[in-house]
């Protein structure tokens, strides 16, 4: 009996320590319970955002293709602007020296006219010399009238490199709009980690980009965009006029014009990489009515159909290009010109180092 007596605290010790074990065990499970639970919502909520980052991610790079298109776009009509008025302002100046060379004639004309008037009065032993001054005043009308014609033809033509301008500058309010639009938004931060301490918060900072570098980015583009537009050259190796394809050469045109043309060229750049997969149009041009001559012309059953209608369109792979352009149509002017045409997107620029004069007033002037 005092044996048991004497251990009955060791007992009662023994049982409150199992009591409390049991119940801090107990306790801790719920603990791990909750602790796993919390793991498995902030993993599903891990994933979520990662799938969102990634949706983001992919809109972005959508985005930022479409602001390179729009930036590409703004600076070849900012380069064509200023090569458009550039090109007014010569023309300008020619039709200033014109006004000036007509003036003269017409106070040449004014004087022959007065004195082929006086010789007349005085008898026809003057005959001769009416003659002469007769002939010298026609020969002044005639050259008159083709500067007059130069000169309304520089007038029209700056006319219309004044609409193209205005169009231009349109375009680029629309282009800067757009651009406005398709600005990316932020990337979303990567997801904070669950494990990690209060006293070391996770990182909130996404990749960014300094203003610098943004506008550095830009102006290489601009630059590279500006290189395709005026140092491209065209480097044309054969040109050939021809009524029939394999018949002779023509070294004038006819008053219905001619069929073939054939045009062997290839394209040149510092910067060759530049032009690689770039694409271009090679057209042949009416310089008196301003107009394109189709590419294969277009077919009278389809009137508004674009095929061939802007000219034979390529994407220049390294390789020099050979063109059999055909178009049996009459041809109304006498004055035309190969013209090589860079296109981005839904826009076209004339290339600066791309044109090559072939009919001037009926007379073939192929080199």
């Amino acid at each position: 009996m005092n044996n048991l007596t004497k251990k009955l605290p060791l007992i009662v010790t023994s049982s409150a320590i199992v009591l409390t074990l049991a119940v801090v065990i107990v306790w801790q499970s719920g603990i791990i319970s909750n602790f796993e639970q919390a793991l498995k919502k902030k993993d599903k909520e891990l994933v979520l955002v990662s799938q969102q980052r990634d949706v983001q991610v992919a809109e972005n790079r959508v985005l930022n293709a479409k602001l390179k298109i729009y930036q590409d776009s703004v600076a070849f009509l900012q380069v064509e602007n200023q090569q458009l008025k550039q090109k007014i302002e010569e023309q300008k100046a020619t039709i200033l020296n014109l006004n000036q060379s007509i003036k003269k004639q017409e106070d040449r004309v004014a004087k022959l006219t007065t004195e082929i008037n006086r010789l007349e009065d005085t008898g026809r032993h003057n005959e001769k010399k009416i003659n002469e001054l007769a002939q010298e005043r026609d020969k002044l009308l005639v050259e008159m009238e083709q500067l007059d014609r130069d000169r309304e033809a520089l007038k029209k033509s700056n006319e219309e490199k004044d609409r193209i301008a205005a169009e231009n500058k349109e375009k680029i309010q629309k282009w800067n709009s757009k651009m406005e639009a398709a600005d990316p938004a932020p990337v979303m931060p990567p997801a904070p980690i669950i494990n990690q301490s209060p006293v070391e918060p996770a990182t909130q900072s996404g990749p960014q980009v300094s203003a610098e570098m943004e506008n550095a980015i830009k102006n290489r583009q601009q630059e590279r965009l500006k290189n395709v537009l005026t140092k491209t050259t065209v480097r044309f190796s054969t040109v050939s006029l021809k009524n029939r394809e394999n018949g002779n050469e023509l070294k004038k045109i006819k008053e219905d014009g001619w069929r073939f043309t054939f045009i062997d060229f290839d394209l040149e750049n510092i910067d060759r990489e530049s032009i690689i997969d770039e694409t271009f149009i090679l057209q042949v041009f009416d310089l008196d009515h301003q107009v394109v001559v189709p590419y294969n012309e277009k077919n009278p059953t389809y009137p508004e159909s674009e095929m061939g209608a802007i000219g034979y369109k390529f994407k220049y792979d390294g390789k020099p290009v050979s063109v059999r352009y055909i178009n049996t149509q009459k041809k109304e002017g006498g004055n035309y010109e190969i013209r090589l045409i860079y296109t981005k997107g839904d826009l076209t620029f004339k290339v600066a180092n791309g044109s090559m004069k072939i009919v001037e007033n009926g007379q073939v002037v192929v080199r």
